[in-house]
């Protein structure tokens, strides 16, 4: 007997069944729908006589106690690792550039000596009396984020590509803002220390940029391939 083929009313009941068990993300309907959709094919196929919300119930049933999750939790695993090594891989592809290492060697001293210059003639800011090369180097690094977040469209926004890619790169930046030291000291150790921590951290968030932009143009062709396959934005359409 062959393989009974659900139709496209059919389908859109999966669809909604799915979206009735919270998973609105087009990109994660459609991934949990391919397994879903081959569970019922088989009920139906073994059972002619069964109705389509049994066959429904009886699939949903066959993934466990977590349902559905187990899907989202794979995907979401695999999209991730893929995303990270996209990251890494364009991180690697920036180091190994000598021409571009030239110039990031030429901004990282440009950044620890304003930086020293800054620390011994007690160049502060006037509200936090920091370094002030510390300071302004936090507030480029805002910029640039803010900027970067600009870039990505409405749409791009509510894409799920979008989010594993800003879930991967999200957290680089941050710690970096962390650890970056501004606290003035008289200690010529810490100052040299201090001044070099800062170029080093201006060098790695510029890499970190770059690879980051990188893996973002990857998720968004990502996402316009899968509006590619499903132009549709209405999932239960």
């Amino acid at each position: 007997m062959d393989k009974m083929k659900l139709s496209q009313e059919q389908l859109k009941e999966l669809r909604y069944f799915i979206y009735k068990r919270g998973f609105r993300e087009p990109e994660v309907m459609m991934e949990i729908l391919d397994h879903f959709a081959c569970k019922v094919e088989d009920k139906l196929s073994a059972k002619p006589g069964m109705s389509l919300e049994e066959a429904m119930k009886e699939a949903h049933n066959e993934f466990g106690y977590n349902g559905f999750y187990s899907i989202k939790a794979s995907f979401d695993v695999f999209t991730r690792r893929r995303y990270r090594n996209i990251y890494w891989t364009e991180v690697k592809a920036v180091l190994s550039n000598i021409r571009l290492m030239i110039v990031l060697a030429g901004l990282g001293y440009v950044v620890y000596a304003t930086s020293l210059w800054a620390f011994i003639n007690k160049h502060t800011d006037w509200l936090f009396e920091e370094n002030v090369v510390g300071i302004c180097v936090w507030l480029a690094m805002l910029v640039v984020e803010l900027y970067k977040l600009s870039q990505i469209s409405k749409d791009l926004k509510k894409s799920y590509h979008t989010h594993a890619a800003r879930m991967v790169i999200a957290f680089t930046p941050y710690t970096m803002w962390m650890f970056l030291p501004t606290s003035m000291t008289d200690s010529p150790k810490r100052i040299m220390l201090s001044s070099l921590v800062i170029a080093l951290i201006v060098v790695c968030f510029t890499v970190h940029y770059i690879a980051s932009i990188k893996l973002l143009k990857e998720a968004k062709k990502d996402y316009e391939e899968f509006k590619s396959f499903h132009p549709n934005e209405n999932p239960l359409a």
